[in-house]
């Protein structure tokens, strides 16, 4: 007697289906008139595109969340952030937990697949611990943010707002609610010289983009309970040659640019250079106009998107890891296996394949969907606004120099499809659409073709 084989979808593609259906579910509840402060419709594709936006933790938005959406709304669009902060499968984890049902070997897979992790032993633990680690470290944000909020905007109204400027910055949301009619898409603009707002935000960005699993590594390292990993030494390091870097070269690119910091004291000078070195990775909050930007910084700001966080953390870009093994690809040699020794430590042939893989799919959206916009748009945007915006898209960030509202339908398609891919992630969303795994001929050994390169 046969027996019905059971239905079940590979970890990849639970991944995928898991948020397209938390932003439909987003699209449909901000599309309803009770979202909007003036109790209209909200256009689907918009709808679509700030749920998008949301869930996938980028900030990029067509209209003003404070202005536009009603505390409904924006209560809405706080959960997809949550949401898309903690992950879809890390949240159903949570729910099994809570209501205290059994996790299944390939719900363990699905939560090793969303966390990159090299195997699922210990897994449920470490889920667990994310949870914990998340709420309480938005906890301490709203904390150290409340205060000025509510000095700033009374009890109630800045007591939700800190909430709401905790959780987007440690998810590298950037979404906000700090806009009034007049003073719309300001976003951190108005405090941009009150520094006891812009270092919790700070603190909250770097601690949301190093990763879950650095942050357990510390907090084990002063428990002395072990050494510090590879992983984590390489994360922290580039984190803080890529901050303080990237500060140095704003400070100068910017220091007597009116239109940015130029007209700020020194303090704050130093504090928003550091600031806008952070937020490319990849928060996506603003205290100035992007637009006013030096060319120089426009180049910084770019690359710094384009690396973007850590593994296993909210936020996007290639990742500082694959930075890393691209520079090491660049400039160290590989041994007759086709791996790269760093530090006493072997980077498999393996695993520089996988960083190859995804800096050239990455950089081929990017420069794929320039083109497309430019000829879609026409005249009305220039190739340096749109490169800016395709790259903060696609690596989940945020910023922009003010062009999103203006787009045409077809162009923010584009650009929900390149912050999905961007918080999905570029392999998974391939093994999801049915990526062949490697055959038994490909491990074949054919002569050499001798092609030329160079």
């Amino acid at each position: 007697m046969k027996t019905k084989r059971k239905f079940s979808l590979n970890p990849a593609t639970q991944i995928v289906l898991g948020f397209l259906v938390i932003i439909l579910v987003g699209t449909l509840l901000l599309c309803l008139p009770f979202s909007s402060k003036d109790g209209q419709w909200f256009s689907f594709i918009d709808s679509f595109f700030t749920s998008t936006s949301a869930v996938c933790v980028t900030g990029l938005i067509v209209v003003d969340t404070a202005v536009h959406f009603s505390l409904f709304g924006q209560i809405i669009i706080l959960l997809l952030i949550q949401i898309g902060g903690l992950g879809f499968i890390t949240l159903t984890s949570l729910i099994f937990l809570l209501i205290g049902k059994k996790i299944g070997y390939e719900q363990r897979i699905a939560m090793q697949e969303s966390l990159s992790q090299e195997n699922n032993q210990g897994i449920v633990k470490f889920v667990r611990n994310i949870i914990i680690v998340v709420f309480s470290i938005e906890f301490v944000g709203f904390l150290c943010l409340a205060p000025s909020m509510i000095s700033n905007f009374g009890w109630g109204d800045g007591i939700f707002k800190a909430i709401f400027l905790s959780i987007s910055a440690f998810c590298n949301a950037g979404f906000d609610v700090l806009g009034t009619y007049g003073t719309e898409f300001q976003n951190l603009g108005v405090f941009a010289e009150n520094a006891l707002i812009l270092i919790p935000i700070m603190f909250l960005i770097v601690v949301g983009g190093i990763g879950f699993v650095v942050l357990f590594d510390v907090g084990n390292k002063f428990k002395k309970k072990k050494k510090i990993s590879m992983h984590s030494k390489i994360v922290l390091i580039t984190t803080l040659v890529l901050v303080f870097g990237g500060a140095i070269l704003f400070a100068i690119f910017e220091w007597n640019n009116p239109n940015t910091i130029g007209n700020m004291s020194v303090w704050d000078k130093i504090v928003n250079s550091f600031f806008q070195s952070i937020t490319p990775r990849t928060a996506g909050f603003a205290t100035f106009d992007q637009s006013k930007l030096t060319s120089a910084s426009v180049v910084v700001t770019d690359i710094l998107m384009f690396i973007g966080g850590s593994p296993a953390s909210t936020a996007g870009g290639i990742k500082t890891i694959t930075f890393v093994i691209l520079m090491l690809f660049i400039f160290k040699n590989q041994n007759s296996k086709g791996d790269i020794v760093f530090c006493k430590r072997k980077i498999s042939n393996k695993t520089i394949q996988k960083a190859l893989k995804i800096f050239c799919i990455v950089l081929s959206c990017v420069l794929i969907s320039t083109m497309v916009i430019c000829i879609d748009e026409g005249a009305k945007v220039s190739i340096g606004e749109v490169l800016y915006e395709v790259i903060s898209a696609v690596s989940t960030v945020g910023l922009t120099m003010g062009i999103t509202p203006m787009l045409g339908v077809f162009s923010k398609i584009m650009l929900i499809l390149l912050m999905f891919v961007g918080r999905v992630g570029t392999l998974t969303l391939f093994v999801a659409l049915g990526s062949r795994p490697a055959s038994i001929s490909e491990d074949i050994e054919y002569p050499d073709s001798k092609i030329i390169v160079g």
